[in-house]
This record gives structure tokens, C-alpha cells and sequence, in this order.
């Protein structure tokens, strides 16, 4: 009985350190991107901003991954976040995978913050808010922000590197 203790530890440590190595293998492999960081939509309430994330996985193993949380920051500092959601995507591997569209809202009342640098450009954003072109709004405005996302890959928590996009 003792022996067949000792080889059923043994077995399933060397499973183990398997599924670890070969996380590790496609955690160095696995290249992720916000896809198209944008301004949706300016209302009275505040400014929308949607990103998609794409997940490059050259390795030969898949992952699970649950749907990112979103954040933005303006120098480190929190301004929003997205919902988190328990909804498990599978990363196929050889595949590029794309997450649908996140959207995050900020309101004018955290925006305040930056009031007097946005009272200086006012002419400059009401003719980018008639242009319509948003991205050109968001580069008048030009508070720098920031975005990462964070999720659980085959369990194992990940927070991506901010990526400016203001």
C-alpha cells in the first residue's frame, strides 16, 4: 500500500509540474493588444470608451481565460473600470482571438478633476466635437490616459503593461 501511495505521489507531482511548464511555455509565448482603444460617444453624462483585446497564441496548447476587466488611468491614478464578468473564452491555439467589445464610461464629474487645462481648450473641442471625429476630440482634450486589462488565464491571474492612448 505504501509503494502505491509513493507512485500515485509521484505521478501526479509529475503532472503537475507538466501543466506548469507548459503554462509557463504558453505564458511566454501568448501576446495580447488593445485593439482599436477609441472614444465611442460624448453625452451629457460623460465620454464612452470602447476597446477590443486581441490574444495571439502561437503555441500548440489552448487556454482559458475569463473575459479581461478594463481599467483607465490618467498617470497611475484610477478613473474607471469595466464590469467583470465570469464568461470563460477559450484562446484556441496557433489562432489570434478576439474579445468583444468592452466598453468603459467616464463621467463628466470625474473629468472635473481636469477642468481648468479643458476650460483653456474649449474653442479647440467644440470644433472637434462638430467635426464628429472623436479621435480627434480625444487628442484636443489630451489628458493622458492609459489602459490595461487583468483576467485569470487556466486559473493564473494576469495584468497586461499600460498602454497609452490619449
Amino acid at each position: 500500500m505504501n509503494n502505491i501511495v509513493k507512485i500515485g505521489l509521484i505521478g501526479l507531482g509529475a503532472y503537475g509540474l507538466i501543466k506548469l511548464i507548459r503554462m509557463k511555455n504558453v505564458g511566454d509565448s501568448i501576446s495580447t493588444k488593445l485593439v482599436n482603444p477609441r472614444i465611442h460617444k460624448v453625452t451629457m453624462s460623460g465620454i464612452a470608451f470602447r476597446t477590443e483585446v486581441a490574444i495571439n497564441n502561437p503555441s500548440r496548447d489552448s487556454v482559458n481565460i475569463t473575459k479581461p476587466v478594463v481599467t483607465l488611468t490618467t498617470n497611475g491614478k484610477l478613473l474607471t473600470q469595466s464590469a467583470s464578468e465570469n464568461k470563460v473564452i477559450t484562446i484556441e491555439p496557433l489562432n489570434v482571438s478576439q474579445i468583444d467589445t468592452i466598453e468603459l464610461n467616464l463621467g463628466w464629474t470625474t473629468i472635473a478633476t481636469f477642468v481648468v487645462g479643458i476650460l483653456k481648450k474649449l474653442p479647440q473641442l467644440l470644433t472637434a466635437f462638430k467635426s464628429g471625429n472623436m479621435s480627434n476630440f480625444g487628442q484636443v482634450l489630451g489628458i493622458p490616459m492609459e489602459m490595461t486589462f487583468s483576467t485569470y488565464a487556466n486559473g493564473i491571474y494576469y495584468q497586461s503593461t499600460p498602454e497609452k492612448i490619449i
